[in-house]
């Protein structure tokens, strides 16, 4: 019998609607999951859930939790001071590593926006076999598809 992953994204009651200023300031998340302005403590923007998401979309990806051979502040010294980021494997689509490398650019500015995002994913999806609807026309799924076969 074969299981299914299931994807559950939950807010810790941390979210809010974003206000007319854009900015945002206090240290909330988890380390392996924040950008590195926020675990600065620097003033941020939806440019910090932007590098998030590339966390989350890697972890979809690999199964695997982002720098899991390091602790969680370990992490967030990497990221912030030495600019460590997730490895993203070698047979992954070379587009869908350029979005996640773009997702977790140290300047918040040169992060895409999520319609820039949510372009980029769709052209891919196109490109790697979904139908219209938006079924995976294969088997091992939208993320598998991702992978280049050898």
């Amino acid at each position: 019998m074969k299981t299914r992953s299931v994807v559950k994204v939950a807010d810790f009651g941390v979210a809010r609607v974003k206000d007319t200023s854009g900015v945002m300031t206090a240290e909330t998340g988890t380390y392996r999951w924040m950008a590195p302005e926020v675990i600065e403590h620097k003033p941020y923007d939806h440019k910090a859930d932007v590098f998030s998401f590339g966390i989350v979309l890697w972890e979809l990806l690999t199964g695997k939790i982002p720098y899991d051979y390091l602790t969680p502040l370990q992490a967030a010294i990497g990221v912030v001071q030495k600019g460590i980021r997730p490895t993203i494997p070698k047979d992954t689509n070379p587009k869908l590593a350029e979005l996640l490398q773009k997702c977790w650019h140290r300047d918040s500015a040169e992060r895409p926006d999520f319609s820039q995002i949510l372009e980029i994913l769709q052209r891919l999806s196109k490109e790697v076999g979904a139908d219209g609807d938006g079924r995976q026309k294969t088997k091992s799924g939208f993320l598998s598809a991702l992978k280049r076969s050898h």
